[in-house]
């Protein structure tokens, strides 16, 4: 009896596999693999890519992205950009929050900032 049903479960199993080869098969086919190739792909927008000098960059140049330009996103690209990294900065807002949220420092965080030399670099508002 499990025997028949070890049998079963393995049919059961195998067709389920070979109906999801023919249907990736059949996308290949009909739609082309260029087109699932580029669907796929996490390109960025030409639109949204502008360099600090107002130019608009070709997509893909960036080697990292940092989500967030809070004091650690910056410190952090900073040092990368140093390094000869191409950097990205994403942030969601770039007006002055109404709320404080990690824009104060502890003071491994202000010697860590001495270390990178950005001390004395930020702009007065």
């Amino acid at each position: 009896m499990a025997e028949q049903y070890m049998v079963g479960v393995g049919g059961v199993i195998a067709s389920l596999l070979g109906f999801v080869f023919l249907y990736c098969n059949s996308l290949i086919r009909f739609r082309g693999l260029k087109k699932l190739n580029r669907a796929a792909s996490m390109e960025f927008p030409k639109k949204n890519s502008v360099n600090k000098t107002g130019k608009s960059e070709g997509v893909g140049t960036a080697d990292i992205i940092i989500v967030g330009a809070g004091v650690a996103g910056a410190a952090l690209a900073y040092s990368l950009g140093k390094d000869g990294r191409r950097v990205r900065v994403i942030e969601r807002d770039l007006n002055a929050p109404n709320r404080m949220a990690g824009e104060s420092l502890i003071p491994g965080g202000y010697l860590k900032l001495i270390e990178l030399g950005l001390v004395g670099k930020q702009e007065k508002s």
